[in-house]
C-alpha cells in the first residue's frame, strides 16, 4: 500500500491500516482518532492542545531540549509494551518470522520517509553507530584525507579519529564561523578546503553546536563529480524538518529515532545511496539491509515496530505542520530571547540556515551554572553548547567553549512554557 493512500485513508478516519500488526490494531484506533481530531480542530491553540495530551512528560517540567532527547508519545510507548508482550509469548518464532516479515514493512515506511529506496535503509541504534559503520565500511588509508568541521558532534568525529588512529587517515577541518553568514559561504569554506586526497567530506545536516543548517544539495553540487563521498549526520533534522534523501545528493544520511522524532531510545536509521554501495560497505550490511540477516544478528524487533508507529504518529498530523509548529515556536523564543541583552545569538535567523534548533552565547556568567540552575531549581531543560573538537583529544588545545545554551522546541512544548523559562533565565542571567 502506498503511502500517500495509506495517508489519505487515515485522515478520512477510514481503512484498517494494513501496515499495523494484528496484536496493535487498538494503535490504529488511536492514530487515526488523532488525525482526525488534527483536521477538525477549530484553531491552532486547540490543535496543539490536543497533540500536548499524546505525551507524558511531569507536569511542571519545561522541556527544551529535544535536540538531546525528545519525548516519545504515550501511544508509541503503548505499542511497544504490545509487541514486547507479543513477541514474548513465543520468542523465538515472534522475533525471526513474524517480526521479520513485520520489520520489512517498517523498513519500507523508512525508505519512503526519507525519499529512498528500500534496498538503500538499514536500521541501526542511534546515529552514532551509522556513523561508526559508515566510516569503516570506507575503504581508506594513509595518504586519505577526510574533510570534517570543528562543530561536529561526537557522534560525527569519534569514526574519523578511529581511522586516523588505526588507518593513518588524515583529518582536516573546516573551522565554522561563530555566525554564519550564508548558504555560499559555508559552500566556499568546502570547496577551499577541498584537495586532491580528499576522499570524504562529513558533514552535520544540522550543526549541534550553532543549530546551523548546512546547504547539503549545494555540497553535493561540488562532491559528486569529484567522486568524493558525502556522508551527512542527520541527527538534528528528521522529525523537525522534511527529509528527502535523494534531492540532498547525499552519499550516506545517518540519524537517530529518539530525538525529533520522538520514537523509542536507541532507535537509527542508516541511508546508503544504491550507487555508493560497492565503495561503503559495513559489516554488518554484509548480509544485507534488512531488519534481521546473518551479519546484523537479532534485533530488538519490539523498537523497530515503535520506529514504524512513530514515523505514522508524525504522518498523522502531518510532517509540514510539525515543521512549521517547530518553527514557530523557535521564532516565538528567540523574539524573547533576543530582549536580553546580555545573550549574542549564534543560529542563522535565514529560513534556510536554520530549524527548530538555536544556540545563544552569555556576555556573562556560565552557562554550566546557569543550566544546572534551572534545571534543579525551576525543572527547566535546555543544554549547554558543547566546545569546538569536542571529541578529539589530538585538538585538545584548538577546543574552543561559545560559553553558549542551546534550545530545542518541539511539538510538546507551548507559548506559556517558553514566556516561563524566559523569565526565569532572564532573573538568573541577571543575578550572574
Amino acid at each position: 500500500m502506498k503511502r500517500r493512500n495509506f495517508l489519505s485513508n487515515l485522515a478520512a478516519g477510514i481503512g484498517t491500516l494494513p501496515f499495523l500488526p494484528e496484536v496493535d490494531q487498538g494503535t490504529g484506533d488511536r492514530l487515526q482518532r488523532l488525525s482526525a481530531d488534527v483536521a477538525s480542530a477549530s484553531g491552532s491553540s486547540d490543535l496543539w492542545r490536543r497533540v500536548r495530551e499524546e505525551f507524558q512528560l511531569n507536569p511542571g517540567l519545561t522541556h527544551l531540549n529535544c535536540g538531546t532527547l525528545g519525548a516519545t508519545p504515550t501511544l508509541v510507548i503503548d505499542a511497544v509494551t504490545n509487541y514486547t508482550h507479543e513477541i514474548e509469548g513465543n520468542p523465538a518464532s515472534k522475533s525471526f518470522s513474524w517480526g521479520g516479515a513485520q520489520m520489512e514493512e517498517v523498513r519500507a515506511r523508512a525508505a519512503d520517509f526519507i525519499g529512498a529506496d528500500l534496498e538503500e535503509v538499514a536500521f541501526t541504534r542511534n546515529t552514532t553507530e551509522a556513523m561508526n559503520a559508515v566510516a569503516t565500511g570506507i575503504d581508506v588509508g594513509p595518504g586519505d584525507q577526510v574533510l570534517t568541521t570543528n562543530h561536529e558532534h561526537g557522534g560525527g568525529m569519534v569514526c574519523w579519529q578511529y581511522l586516523r588512529k588505526h588507518r593513518g587517515v588524515e583529518l582536516v577541518y573546516i573551522e565554522m564561523p561563530r555566525v554564519v553568514q550564508s548558504q555560499q559561504q559555508i559552500v566556499d569554506l568546502v570547496r577551499d578546503h577541498i584537495t586532491p586526497r580528499t576522499k570524504v567530506c562529513s558533514f552535520s545536516h544540522i550543526d549541534t553546536i550553532a543549530g546551523v543548517r548546512l546547504p547539503m544539495a549545494q555540497i553535493a553540487a561540488i562532491t559528486r563529480p569529484l567522486g568524493i563521498l558525502l556522508v551527512c549526520d542527520g541527527a538534528q533534522v528528521p522529525g523537525m524538518l522534511p527529509v528527502d534523501v535523494t534531492a540532498l545528493g547525499v552519499d550516506t544520511y545517518a540519524f537517530s529515532g529518539h530525538k525529533w522524532m520522538l520514537g523509542p531510545k536507541g532507535s537509527g536509521l542508516l541511508y546508503i545511496r544504491r550507487e555508493v554501495q560497492d565503495r561503503v560497505h559495513p559489516t554488518f550490511l554484509y548480509d544485507g539491509y534488512r531488519g534481521y540477516t546473518a551479519s546484523g544478528g537479532t534485533r530488538n524487533v519490539a523498537g523497530v515496530l515503535g520506529q514504524g508507529i512513530t514515523m505514522d504518529f508524525h504522518d498523522a498530523i502531518g510532517r509540514e505542520r510539525i515543521e512549521a509548529r517547530c518553527r514557530e515556536l523557535s521564532a516565538y523564543l528567540r523574539h524573547q530571547l533576543q530582549e536580553i541583552p546580555t545573550l549574542q545569538p549564534m543560529t542563522p535567523t535565514d529560513h534556510e540556515l536554520s530549524g527548530a534548533l538555536q544556540t545563544w552565547a552569555l556576555d556573562k556568567g556560565n552557562s554550566g551554572e546557569i543550566l544546572n540552575r534551572l534545571r534543579h531549581e525551576y525543572q527547566i531543560l535546555f543544554k549547554t553548547a558543547q566546545p569546538t573538537y569536542a571529541y578529539c583529544a589530538e585538538e585538545r588545545h584548538l577546543r574552543e567553549s561559545y560559553n553558549a545554551i542551546r534550545f530545542s522546541t518541539h511539538i510538546f512544548n507551548y507559548e506559556a512554557q517558553i514566556d516561563y523559562a524566559v523569565d526565569v533565565l532572564r532573573r538568573v542571567l541577571a543575578e550572574a
